[in-house]
């Protein structure tokens, strides 16, 4: 059994498909199939179903699939520590993150992390809360700083319970604020509460956020529905443009930007933001490396605001 043989397992365990796997593997598809049919004769079991549509692991091939990844992660882990990883960290980590997140935490934080760890790469795919969850577990993230999951907050996704295999580890609350153009009628109020927005126009974060579902889940609890007019990655620049109100992070309200007026809701609301990882997985050095800092710095709540 080679290590090769191992790593062409798992990238068609994750994808499900030979095509996609050769693909990024960038080996031709006939030798893929080879590898893995001299491996399930090696092991004289069989790991995968085989249809039309695809592949997908047989109940052999899942309880392969962890020893494999582990095998293939203590051999990267040996790799890096020949080459002097734990006195000089190199390699890579991709991590999925909201977009709120990469427009106002993040930038600061990769900064720093780049100064302590200048060896090691970090690859952000930014998208809503759900995404970066399905390729997580699909094995395409090693980490993933999405909202921390909450039923209250989904009432309109049919799936509201953190899927299976899943680990959350707590970061930090966000206040939400009210945002509206300069000029707006709510601008005078120290405090607005959800129900004083029952007739006004709503410019929403995109389907998938988690600030889109707990916004939706507050009002319906006053009785309504939000009238959604615009919904976009940055809703501050169509509020500064009066084309409604948005509800958004305190601190990504507050950054340099189009001019908007913040007003505080009463009672308060708050999203909870967590990094997730895929038990039962090994991370990579780099990944570890990077899930520490994130804790530590996005946690501390004074370097998160400096």
């Amino acid at each position: 059994m080679e290590l090769r043989q191992l790593a062409y397992f798992v990238e068609v365990a994750k994808l499900n498909n030979l095509t996609r796997a050769a693909e990024r593997l960038k080996v031709a598809q006939p030798a893929l199939s080879q590898q893995i049919r001299n491996l399930e004769q090696e092991l004289g079991v069989r790991l995968f179903n085989r249809s039309g549509r695809g592949v997908s692991l047989t109940e052999a091939g899942k309880i392969f699939f962890i020893g494999a990844e582990k095998t293939l992660s203590e051999a990267e882990r040996a790799k890096d520590s020949a080459r002097g990883f734990n006195t000089q960290p190199r390699g890579k980590v991709t991590v999925g993150a909201l977009e709120s997140l990469v427009q106002t935490r993040l930038p600061r934080m990769l900064a720093n992390f780049g100064v302590e760890y200048p060896g090691i790469k970090v690859f952000i795919r930014e998208n809503t809360t759900r995404p970066p969850l399905e390729a997580l577990k699909k094995g395409e993230l090693e980490l993933a700083l999405a909202h921390e999951w909450d039923d209250k907050y989904y009432p309109r996704i049919e799936d509201s319970n953190l899927p299976s295999g899943f680990c959350a580890k707590s970061l930090y609350d966000d206040e939400l604020v009210l945002a509206v153009a300069k000029g707006h009628p709510l601008e005078k109020q120290t405090s607005v509460s959800i129900r004083d927005l029952r007739d006004e126009p709503f410019v929403s974060f995109k389907e998938g956020s988690g600030i889109r579902s707990l916004v939706i889940a507050a009002c319906i609890k006053e009785g309504f529905e939000p009238i959604i007019a615009y919904e976009c990655a940055s809703p501050r620049i169509l509020v500064a443009e009066g084309l409604g109100f948005s509800i958004l992070p305190r601190l990504m309200a507050e950054t340099p930007g189009p001019s908007i007026s913040v007003i505080p809701l009463d009672p308060p609301l708050s999203r909870s933001v967590a990094v997730f990882l895929f038990e039962g997985r090994y991370l990579s050095p780099s990944a570890e490396i990077f899930l520490r800092y994130a804790e530590k710095y996005l946690g501390d709540k004074d370097a998160c605001e400096q």
